[in-house]
């Protein structure tokens, strides 16, 4: 019997042309919406003055020389030069986005890059395993497998730049400008097709004016953290950002019997930017980027092996009910944590004067060591080492127009190339009751990915457009590896292949966009699209030992309708947006667990129909009395499974699925919301006080796995700033998980059916202080 849970590992080794095409970086917006149109003419840009919280008219001003801009906290003025520049731009855009700015990322305290999650409308993310693979979904579409060689239906951008493996959001949360999450299938502006979205994770650029921040904070658990920026000139035409991030700090978790503990961080985290104006109408940014996270993984808990094998409470588990969310149960097994990981990527923008190119090259690699007690015991039933290696590279460029025609567009050409390779291995050795019953699964993959794409918004009349897009989409995946019984605890024959596959899968795809949009006034919007988007086929990478569950499962299609509205009232101090939204899923990639010819799996399988349908609110209001901004997030979303699979590829399911069974990763309900009253102490202090929370309810975790499924989580989290009227410094006191909630956060079957659970971090108190110069 095995798990198939596992994550695959790796071994480098790589041959292919690159081509040298370029990528597209896409700019957004804050709290609001996002503007997928080129840059306004570039001898002229948007300016905006005043304080944070405060609105005022945009002003052009020429781009030769910016005015002095006053200091503040961590590029607040950069921050609310973004937001506000594109508010009114987000007004004239079809299409649901959230975006979160860099201040409110640094207020809110999000350091992962799936803490945003809980701060936007219809997204979910959740950790998988120990080993930094979180799982992103948007209204139920994203990835639906905890292993680090497949890819989201959700696009990842870091700076413009593809990232298509979880492993590599690793570190990337430093300096941040802006975070924007585009829902719906996307893959017809730049980049890749996603069938449930795109996140793009913007940092701070480099200007010509000479400055930067300092922050140092400590927080529970001896965590100190530290993160900072350097900007200025090296000449007239060249121009420099230095950013980086480290945290480092015991772990929050404690072994019941030794005294170890897990959950500890360390890692660092280094971006430099240099901008090089070539001519007024040409500039090229280069970015260099590296993560070390040396950190030890989490584990979860296992709660019931103890009851299941007749043993007392925490013999090998923890005890079910009312436990101790930082006591864990791992004995001996070492669990540690290397990786490293980096690369460098080039873009290059020219101002034709019909349109704007905007190309990226980019390439990253990165190399990953990890000892992972999956199963949350102190048994071997079920604990993994991870050795990968990955390369990718990614080149797109895309024309947009500039002219005030009738018609608005946008062309490109998108190519991908990425390696894998894994080596992961899975010991199960008290399960079998050998002294070393371990699989490894070891592999090499390889993906090929190339896209065409168009978008285009047609002026029928000074309040009505139409919008048409398409993609062409030419994927290729190949796969060569399997899984290897070590010590013959399966077949009897050490070092035996349980499963073996040596091929190569294509596929190519249409997609398309229709849409119309209506300016009922210059600040209200009513927008209605049909879009439609596709995944590749993959493969299931973890260690398995049957044929039929390493096999491959097909692409998976979505056909998405959608519905909205966009407004800003009073002033343009409230904006607010709402969407409803009906996606059909064809062939939907998910994890489930089967019955193999030697014992219970885990597996990829494709689900023949389902539906996901829902809706959205998101409201912003600046200063609805002096000194307060508010926001707030609704999403109520129904996914549901329309034709279930009775088996997958021949394999019966542990447990069976029906039809309307819930989709995976689709909570109901969840909403969030955030205050902020900042106030006058004197004519040289201001105050801040910000008090937010978060609420998601259950969800399914995987689908045939009775102990597949979360509880609803909550989470509270205040902080009381003050700062001098020059900004010249700011000290600040937070409390994340205010209420000390320890819900059930991803959970499983392990291979003798007992359940894993992840657990909630707990309560979590600290302070900074940064120093701007």
């Amino acid at each position: 019997m095995m798990s198939g849970r596992c994550q695959p590992s790796g071994r480098t080794g790589l041959r292919r042309k690159q081509l040298l095409l370029c990528c597209a970086v896409f700019a957004g917006a804050e709290w609001g919406h996002i503007n997928l149109s080129s840059r306004a003419n570039a001898q002229s840009a948007p300016a905006v003055t005043g304080k944070v919280g405060s609105v005022k008219k945009q002003l052009p001003v020429t781009k030769h020389k910016p005015a002095p801009r006053p200091r503040s906290i961590e590029g607040a003025v950069e921050d609310l030069e973004v937001r506000t520049s594109h508010r009114n731009a987000a007004l004239h855009t079809a299409g649901a986005v959230t975006s979160i700015g860099g201040a409110e990322i640094r207020a809110l305290n999000l350091n992962n890059p799936k803490d945003i999650a809980g701060f936007v409308p219809g997204l979910s993310a959740v950790e998988a395993t120990s080993g930094s693979v979180p799982i992103f979904s948007i209204r139920g579409v994203g990835l639906d497998d905890f292993n680090a060689s497949n890819m989201s239906g959700i696009g990842m951008y870091f700076d413009g730049i593809y990232s298509p493996f979880p492993v590599f959001y690793s570190g990337q949360m430093l300096d941040i400008q802006h975070v924007d999450v585009m829902k719906g299938p996307q893959g017809f502006d730049y980049g890749r097709s996603a069938t449930g979205g795109a996140i793009n994770y913007e940092s701070v650029k480099p200007t010509d004016q000479f400055g930067g921040y300092l922050t140092w904070g400590y927080s529970s658990y001896a965590t100190n953290t530290a993160k900072g920026a350097i900007n200025g000139a090296l000449t007239d035409r060249i121009t420099d950002r230095f950013a980086f991030s480290y945290r480092n700090g015991d772990g929050w978790q404690k072994d019941l019997h030794n005294g170890n503990r897990y959950g500890a961080s360390d890692l660092l985290a280094l971006r430099n930017m240099t901008k090089f104006e070539l001519d007024d109408k040409t500039s090229l940014l280069l970015n260099i980027h590296y993560t070390r996270n040396y950190g030890t993984p989490n584990s979860p808990q296992n709660t019931t092996t103890d009851s299941l094998m007749g043993l007392p409470v925490g013999t090998n588990g923890v005890s079910g009910s009312n436990r101790d969310a930082t006591r864990v149960n791992v004995g001996d097994f070492p669990v540690s944590r290397r990786e490293n990981g980096g690369g460098a990527a080039l873009t290059l923008r020219h101002d034709f004067s019909f349109a704007t190119l905007v190309a990226t090259s980019a390439v990253d690699a990165y190399s990953r060591r990890i000892y992972d007690n999956f199963d949350g015991s102190r048994l071997e039933r079920s604990d993994y080492y991870f050795r990968d290696n990955y390369f990718v590279q990614s080149q797109d460029i895309h024309l947009t127009s500039r002219t005030a025609s009738p018609v608005r567009w946008t062309v490109g050409l998108f190519e991908s190339f990425d390696h894998i390779d894994g080596l992961y291995k899975h010991m199960e050795k008290d399960l079998y009751e050998l002294p070393s019953a371990n699989f490894t699964s070891d592999y090499r993959q390889q993906n090929v990915s190339f896209g065409v794409y168009t978008n285009n918004v047609v002026k029928v009349t000074n309040k009505f457009r139409l919008i048409f897009g398409g993609r062409y989409s030419m994927d290729q995946r190949s796969y060569f590896g399997g899984t290897v019984d070590n010590d013959g605890a399966v077949s009897g024959v050490p070092m035996a292949n349980l499963t073996h596959i040596s091929q190569t899968r294509y596929n190519n795809r249409f997609t398309g966009k229709v849409g119309a949009e209506y300016q009922v006034t210059p600040d209200v919007l009513l927008y209605a699209t049909i879009s439609n988007g596709y995944k590749p086929g993959t493969y299931y990478s973890a260690a398995v030992g049957s044929q039929q569950a390493l096999s491959y499962v097909r692409p998976e299609n979505l056909v998405a309708y959608e519905v909205g509205a966009k407004a800003a009232l009073f002033n343009r101090t409230l904006t607010l947006q709402g969407a409803l939204f009906d996606y059909e899923y064809h062939n939907r990639q998910t994890l489930v667990v089967a019955n193999t010819l030697t014992g219970v799996a885990g597996t990829l399988g494709n689900i023949p129909r389902a539906r996901s349908r829902g809706g959205e609110l998101q409201a912003r209001w600046v200063t609805p009395i002096k000194g307060l901004d508010f926001n707030a997030g609704f999403s109520y979303m129904d996914g549901i499974i329309l034709k279930a699979p009775s088996s997958v590829r021949g394999m019966s399911l542990i447990a069976p699925i029906s039809n309307n069974t819930v989709l995976p990763f689709s909570p109901r309900f969840s909403w969030d919301a955030v205050a902020r009253y900042q106030w006058t102490l004197s004519k040289n202090y201001t105050m801040a006080y910000q008090v937010s929370y978060t609420w998601k309810d259950n969800q399914i975790d995987g689908l045939a796995d009775p102990n597949g499924i979360t509880d609803k989580i909550s989470s509270m989290g205040m902080r009381l700033a003050l700062r001098p009227a020059n900004s010249k410094w700011e000290a600040s006191v937070w409390v994340d998980n205010l209420l000390n909630k320890h819900g059930n956060t991803y959970s499983f079957s392990s291979n003798d059916n007992s359940r894993v659970e992840y657990r909630q971090t707990p309560r979590w108190i600290g302070g900074d202080l940064t120093y701007n110069f």
